[in-house]
């Protein structure tokens, strides 16, 4: 018994220097994420991709209605009692066509929005993916230069949505160390939401 307590407070010890070795480090990843300069540049490009594919759809959406309206024009027209039996025939079958290039359509616009989807959706993650790699190698550089073994997200939470990091003193928080590094040399970059929130600026003299 005497032996196995022995070598249970050596592993304790053990464990409690191991511990004591470790040098923690914290940072915002949202922050960094939203503030860094690559992050507000991609995100005014897939905004312009989307916008340019919106704006398509828009089109043929306005295609589909002129096609709804021709065929229900056409279809009124094949049961109007003012016209002959041979001219509701002629309309009729207009508008079986009519009916036909209205499904055409119908099913090009649902497949090119389901495409488009997809592809803005792989873009995103195929862009959010590169710059986490960049800012997890700033953050490994800066570990190394400052002998950190750990870093914890502060903005990351539990499934109980309690904060994972529930206490942190800022003198172990490299997240504006990281921002700083990464936007080193670029002027700040505006995003487009900043953009339509940010307030008109007052000319001299007013």
């Amino acid at each position: 018994m005497k032996h196995m307590l022995a070598a249970l407070f050596m592993l304790l010890g053990a464990g409690l220097l191991s511990a004591a070795d470790q040098k923690i480090a914290v940072i915002d990843m949202d922050k960094v994420f939203t503030e860094y300069y690559k992050t507000k540049i991609s995100d005014a490009n897939l905004k312009k991709q989307a916008d340019i594919f919106r704006n398509y759809a828009e089109k043929l959406k306005d295609s589909l209605a002129k096609l709804q309206d021709e065929y229900k024009k056409l279809r009124d027209d094949s049961l109007s009692v003012a016209l002959s039996e041979t001219e509701r025939e002629n309309k009729r079958l207009l508008a079986q066509d009519k009916y036909r290039q209205l499904m055409t359509k119908s099913a090009e616009i649902q497949q090119y929005e389901r495409e488009k989807q997809n592809h803005m959706r792989d873009e995103y993650e195929k862009t959010r993916a590169k710059l986490i790699a960049e800012i997890k190698a700033e953050i490994q550089k800066r570990c190394a230069l400052e002998g950190y073994t750990i870093v914890l997200d502060m903005s990351g939470k539990t499934l109980n949505n309690i904060p994972v990091v529930m206490l942190s003193s800022p003198s172990i928080d490299i997240t504006e160390g990281v921002i700083k590094e990464l936007n080193r040399g670029q002027r700040p970059v505006t995003s487009a939401k900043d953009k339509t929130t940010a307030p008109a600026a007052k000319k001299p003299g007013k």
